[in-house]
């Protein structure tokens, strides 16, 4: 994953929004800041509709920028992540609303930002992904990656989730309640964080398993190593990454999930600090 953005050549940088006629304003400040430093910004087709700025092709707009900016909030940046990584692209995150965990800054703040981005002031995470391989009944292997998390949940609402996970083969732990998280240090900050799981530093390389509402008291969250993979079996449950993309659990004889050597190029502030976030967002020490 890119471990250095070359600012002094940058020539393209493509920006991807949800189609929302109040962001269109927002745009073309990128757009006049950007011009200062005689930089073309280009937009995803589906971003705009009215604006006459260049618009591509999510593939050709990642094949053309030099990085990729996320205008919104934390769920339009984790799609765009889960693909930067097949292009090697980093990515910059701008909110639209409310502060993200993941997103630094409003578009009101970006030519600060911008100004100290073109003389090298601003910094590169690179927090990983987790990696599912989803093996169907004809033995084909589907590979996914996620962000924040997988989550394995009960198909009927009136049943009981049932969840073996295994390890080598042996029986790790089974769950019984509404379902089960897996989730990166980025995503524990997302909805493992509902369900009573632990935040785990967003560079840290780990993942966690957080059971949903379990029916034991002695169930409780587990923080499992890089190279720790799991098998996840369950009979009539979906399984969801990133809360974007679902799948039926029945369609595959085997589900195993782990860290991945992949991760995503994230561009901040270089003062940004994760715990003053964490302090913001979660209200600590008010």
């Amino acid at each position: 994953m890119q471990n250095k953005i070359d600012y002094k050549n940058i020539k393209k940088i493509g920006l991807v929004t949800r189609p929302n006629v109040s962001l269109d304003k927002e745009i073309l400040k990128l757009q006049s800041i950007l011009s200062i430093y005689k930089v073309e910004l280009i937009l995803l087709k589906e971003s705009s509709e009215i604006l006459d700025l260049p618009k591509y092709g999510l593939d050709d707009l990642f094949k053309i920028s030099d990085f990729v900016i996320s205008l919104g909030g934390d769920g339009t940046l984790i799609s765009l992540c889960r693909k930067a990584c097949e292009y090697d692209k980093a990515v910059l995150g701008i909110h639209a609303g409310h502060l993200g965990f993941l997103t630094d800054f409003k578009v009101d703040e970006a030519e600060n930002f911008f100004q100290a981005f073109f003389q090298g002031e601003f910094r590169i995470e690179k927090p990983y992904l987790l990696s599912i391989f989803l093996e169907d009944r004809q033995g084909k292997i589907l590979e996914k990656l996620a962000f924040n998390d997988v989550v394995i949940s009960k198909n009927n609402q009136a049943s009981m989730a049932h969840i073996e996970v295994f390890r080598k083969e042996k029986k790790f732990n089974e769950y019984f309640g509404d379902g089960l998280i897996v989730a990166t240090p980025a995503g524990s900050t997302a909805y493992n964080l509902s369900a009573n799981g632990p935040i785990v530093y967003t560079l840290a390389q780990a993942f966690i398993l957080t059971p949903v509402c379990s029916h034991s008291l002695t169930q409780r969250p587990i923080v499992l190593p890089k190279g720790f993979e799991i098998e996840i079996m369950a009979k009539d449950c979906m399984l969801c990454i990133d809360g974007q993309e679902n799948y039926k659990m029945n369609d595959f004889k085997s589900i195993k999930v782990g860290l991945s050597d992949k991760n995503v190029a994230l561009i901040h502030p270089k003062n940004r600090d994760y715990f003053q976030i964490l302090k913001e967002k979660l209200h600590w020490g008010n």
